[in-house]
C-alpha cells in the first residue's frame, strides 16, 4: 500500500481559506439577517375532528422577547389575524427589559378584539424586574388574564376547555393551583408552562388528567446547526422543540418569536402555533 501525498500551493491554502471564510460569513448574514425575520406558522390537530362540529381554535405566542416593533411583529399580526382564533396564549418572555414595555402594548393593541386571551409569565419578565402583579396590570389593559398556579374554564360551543397556567420554572415557583375547578364531567385540559420542565413536575401539581402541555423557553435551541441546539437554557430539561408524547402528557414546545441574549438564529426559525382542538365533551352530562 502506498500513500500519495498532496502539496498544496499557498495559492490553493489561501483560495480554501476564502472560501471558508465566504461559506462562514454566508451563514453568519443569513443567521443575523434573514433566518430571525423568517416567521413559520405550524398548524397542530388535537382531538377526534367530527363534521358536525367546529374546533376550538388556539393561537400560542411565546417568546416574543420585544425590544422594538418591526416588520416581524407586522408579519405575525397579519397570520394572527387571518386565522381568526378563538383564544390567543401567551406562553411567557414577551419582552426582554423595562424599554420593551412600550413596544409590547403597541403589539398587544393591534390584535384581534373578538378572541379570548391568558398568559403566563417567563424568566424574562422576572429578569426586567416586572413581577406578576405588575406583568397582570400591563396585561389587563388588553384583556388578558395572567394565569399563576390557577386554573380557568372556557366554554366553547356547547364544550368546555380547563385551562391551567404555572408559574415560571427559573423566576417563579411552580405550585398547586390556588382553584380547584372540578367539572362535572370529564373535560379536556391544557397546561401553559413557559419551561417545558415544568412538565416533570405535573404529577406532584396536579391530580386530574392533562390533555396537552404548551410551552416554549428553548427558542428551538436558537442556535441549532442541522437541528442540533449548541446549548439550551435551564429548565429547558430534555426539551428543544416540537411534540413531546413519551412518559407524559401530550406537550408542543414553541420555537418562539424572539431572539434571546444574541440577535441570531440558525436552524430554529421563528415559530407561530396554531392549534384546532375538537374539545371532547359538552357542558352537560
Amino acid at each position: 500500500m502506498s500513500t500519495d501525498k498532496v502539496r498544496l500551493s499557498r495559492r490553493h491554502w489561501l483560495a480554501a481559506a476564502g472560501g471558508s471564510c465566504g461559506i462562514g460569513g454566508g451563514l453568519l448574514a443569513e443567521s443575523v439577517f434573514v433566518a430571525p425575520c423568517l416567521l413559520g406558522t405550524t398548524r397542530l390537530s388535537v382531538g377526534k375532528p367530527t363534521a358536525d362540529r367546529q374546533p376550538l381554535r388556539l393561537i400560542q405566542l411565546s417568546d416574543l422577547h420585544l425590544r422594538s416593533f418591526g416588520e416581524l411583529h407586522t408579519d405575525l399580526l397579519a397570520t394572527i389575524n387571518a386565522a381568526a382564533a378563538d383564544l390567543i396564549l401567551l406562553t411567557g418572555d414577551t419582552l426582554d427589559c423595562r424599554r420593551g414595555i412600550g413596544p409590547l402594548e403597541e403589539f398587544l393593541r393591534q390584535l384581534p378584539s373578538g378572541p379570548e386571551r391568558l398568559a403566563v409569565i417567563g424568566n424574562w419578565e422576572y429578569r426586567a424586574e416586572i413581577g406578576p402583579a405588575a406583568f397582570q396590570q400591563l396585561l389587563s389593559h388588553h384583556g388578558f388574564r395572567l394565569l399563576l398556579n390557577d386554573s380557568t374554564t372556557l366554554e366553547h360551543r356547547g364544550h368546555v376547555l380547563r385551562v391551567t397556567g404555572f408559574d415560571d420554572l427559573i423566576g417563579g415557583q411552580p405550585s398547586r393551583p390556588q382553584r380547584t375547578i372540578s367539572p362535572s364531567v370529564p373535560v379536556d385540559h391544557l397546561v401553559l408552562a413557559h419551561c417545558p420542565a415544568t412538565r416533570d413536575l405535573l404529577p406532584s401539581l396536579l391530580e386530574s388528567e392533562v390533555s396537552l402541555v404548551l410551552s416554549g423557553h428553548t427558542h428551538g435551541g436558537q442556535i441549532a446547526p442541522v437541528g442540533i441546539p449548541l446549548v439550551t437554557p435551564p429548565g429547558s430539561g430534555r426539551y428543544v422543540n416540537g411534540w413531546y408524547v413519551d412518559s407524559g402528557p401530550a406537550m408542543y414546545v414553541s420555537r418562539g418569536i424572539g431572539t434571546s441574549t444574541i440577535p441570531i438564529r440558525l436552524g430554529a426559525t421563528p415559530e407561530v402555533v396554531i392549534v384546532d382542538w375538537w374539545l371532547r365533551q359538552p357542558t352537560t352530562a
